[in-house]
């Protein structure tokens, strides 16, 4: 591989990760097509014996694994931020410690990134799925090219846990931030007006973990004050006007406040295939 095609997967685990989840996820990294030159690990704060038995026993067979141990639960911003600053490549692809890559991941997003050097973030579609990645799956299908200028004014515009980026062009644009469930999100709104370019090919490259309650979470009522915060932020920046900032908001509280049933009909019908 190129010395500058080398490239750092970052990746974040708490306690509450099911050993049986994060096992997949390691193993599905190590049986990639193309390996990554490094595995940066954050154990955000003390793990369960169980996990932190996996972890040790991981380093010893996988010397391209590297653990950042802290002791403290801080959230998934500070983590990354810290991970993201141990990443010794320039290069460095996002993981999440439940969910699955397709064997060919790695290898398809970086010879994507050989072929178009100007792109700074680079994100897949995914297949979400509950139990099994054997199950039927919905599919998440990302925006490409100019639709991606569009998309980022009202919901993220790659996927988290699929994307590649250029580590110098997130931590030009500050890094992670504390934002609560929103610190990707806000990332890429500072990275997009600092004039960086984002593109997502077209294929399901990862099985995003959604598990039970996922639409109990997205009715957490938490999330308002990140998402004012956001919506202002995307506003004051002129990347949006109080018109988008309106309709994003009422969409957002409608959500929010909805049945989770309601909430499952318009995740299964507007947002997902």
């Amino acid at each position: 591989m190129e010395e500058n095609m080398k490239f750092s997967v970052l990746m974040s685990i708490y306690y509450k990760e099911k050993p049986e989840f994060f096992i997949k996820s390691m193993e599905s990294i190590l049986n990639q097509t193309l390996l990554p030159s490094e595995i940066v690990l954050v154990e955000d704060g003390k793990l369960t014996k169980e996990l932190e038995d996996i972890i040790l026993d991981y380093e010893k067979k996988c010397d391209i694994l590297r653990v950042i141990r802290f002791d403290l639960n801080r959230g998934l911003g500070y983590a990354l931020n810290d991970g993201l600053k141990e990443c010794k490549y320039n290069y460095v692809f996002r993981m999440d410690t439940d969910d699955i890559c397709k064997n060919n991941r790695f290898e398809r997003q970086i010879e994507y990134l050989k072929n178009h050097r100007d792109v700074d973030v680079l994100g897949t579609n995914i297949l979400e799925f509950m139990n099994d990645i054997t199950e039927d799956m919905r599919v998440k299908k990302m925006p490409t090219g100019s639709k991606i200028d569009e998309y980022i004014k009202k919901r993220s515009p790659v996927n988290h846990m699929t994307v590649c980026f250029k580590k110098d062009k997130v931590l030009s644009a500050g890094s992670y931030m504390p934002l609560y469930h929103l610190e990707d999100y806000y990332l890429w709104v500072r990275m997009y007006l600092k004039g960086m370019k984002f593109e997502n090919i077209d294929e399901e490259l990862v099985y995003a973990r959604i598990g039970n309650g996922f639409y109990k979470r997205r009715g957490d009522k938490e999330q308002i004050k990140a998402w004012k915060f956001l919506e202002n932020f995307m506003k004051e920046n002129k990347l949006i006007n109080k018109k988008t900032y309106l309709f994003n908001m009422f969409k957002i509280y409608l959500l929010i406040y909805s049945p989770s049933f309601i909430r499952k009909i318009a995740y299964n019908l507007l947002l997902r295939r």
